[in-house]
């Protein structure tokens, strides 16, 4: 029995000594960290991590083609389709920064998503089609394939819009796009609806995901458990079993689990989310995969934790079960091990002593 957990967002994004899950009863999350042998290894985004699981490699991966073909109206892509994701953001002036933030699920609503990707494909009927499958996740289906580079949102959220601009062959067409989908979704009745009652503005799209898929992704383990899009799109191009993260069902086949209850909060820096979500992950998950290793009934155990200054990767073997004298690691005191350093203030005050 052999379980593979890709977990993004469990590393805190802004760790620091105050401890951002302090006081948290993470008993199975402590015992597998104090069991397995745990290593932290250089940053890797999420999405190549998750491709890479399949098989996949590179930097021109399809995500908006997997992530569509992951949605819930399972209706694959057209063979030779071509896709962008389109998704609604805000962009917002802090300082001399154009910032960028991803809205959480529940901030839209279906109807004025509706609108707003109506506005645009009477805008850009010539570069393809527009729509939304959820009022967070839209798409942007091309007439035509396009040679350009286009940042993941994961990698923008957050950070100097300047920063991911496209690159590549048709860069300046999509900076353009960018440029009058914000325009016009600026002076949409809705965008001004949502600002008037003090609420961020949809003034913008966000598009990624661009690449052709070239080699078929093959199956990591028996059986998927996602709920993310884009790790369903990938199990079913690759002709897999998958279904809802469920431990009783995990534990029962070879099998790869994603989890990403705390990507969200991690990126939006929502501390009570995050911390919710993780209490959740040791309910379900953690204290449960705890004592199935304690009980020997998994033979392996991996998990997977990409963050914004490195990745987790902790491993349990069946024959740790009996190294006894491996105690309980506490989650906190992991978080505070990888934090940054804190900065150091120059000594402005001159020498303690004097010379000897």
């Amino acid at each position: 029995m052999q379980i593979q957990l890709l977990i993004p967002g469990l590393l805190w994004p802004a760790a620091t000594l105050l401890g951002p899950a302090s006081g948290l009863a993470l008993d199975g999350l402590s015992t597998l960290l104090g069991r397995g042998r745990r290593q932290v290894t250089a940053f890797e985004p999420y999405d190549r991590q998750l491709a890479r699981l399949f098989g996949l490699h590179g930097d021109t991966l399809p995500l908006a083609m997997l992530r569509r073909l992951g949605e819930a109206d399972a209706r694959a892509p057209e063979p030779g389709s071509h896709w962008l994701c389109a998704d609604p953001v805000n962009l917002s002036f802090a300082r001399e920064h154009l910032l960028l933030q991803a809205f959480p699920d529940e901030e839209l609503d279906p109807a004025e998503s509706a609108e707003l990707v109506a506005e645009l494909n009477g805008i850009f009927a010539d570069l393809g089609r527009f729509e939304a499958c959820t009022p967070t996740r839209w798409y942007l289906r091309l007439h035509r394939p396009t040679a350009v580079t286009l940042y993941p949102l994961d990698d923008v959220t957050g950070r100097p819009v300047k920063h991911f601009l496209p690159e590549g062959e048709d860069a300046r067409l999509w900076q353009r796009t960018m440029n009058e989908a914000q325009i016009v979704l600026h002076n949409h009745a809705r965008s001004r609806a949502r600002e008037d009652a003090g609420r961020r503005a949809v003034n913008s799209v966000w598009l990624w995901g661009a690449g052709v898929l070239d080699t078929s992704p093959r199956a990591p383990a028996r059986q998927v458990q996602a709920s993310d899009p884009i790790g369903i799109g990938l199990a079913r191009a690759a002709g897999v079993s998958v279904g809802a993260p469920d431990p009783a069902a995990a534990l029962a086949q070879d099998t790869l689990v994603v989890l990403d209850v705390l990507r969200k909060p991690a990126q939006q820096l929502d501390l009570d989310a995050w911390r919710s979500g993780l209490e959740a992950l040791e309910g379900d998950w953690f204290a449960p995969l705890a004592e199935a290793f304690r009980t020997g009934r998994i033979d392996t155990l991996h998990l997977t934790a990409p963050g914004d200054r490195g990745t987790l990767q902790l491993e349990l073997r069946r024959s740790e079960r009996w190294k006894f004298w491996r105690k309980p690691y506490g989650f906190d005191a992991l978080l505070k091990s990888i934090a940054p350093v804190p900065m150091q203030m120059p000594d402005t005050a001159g020498p303690a002593h004097g010379p000897r």
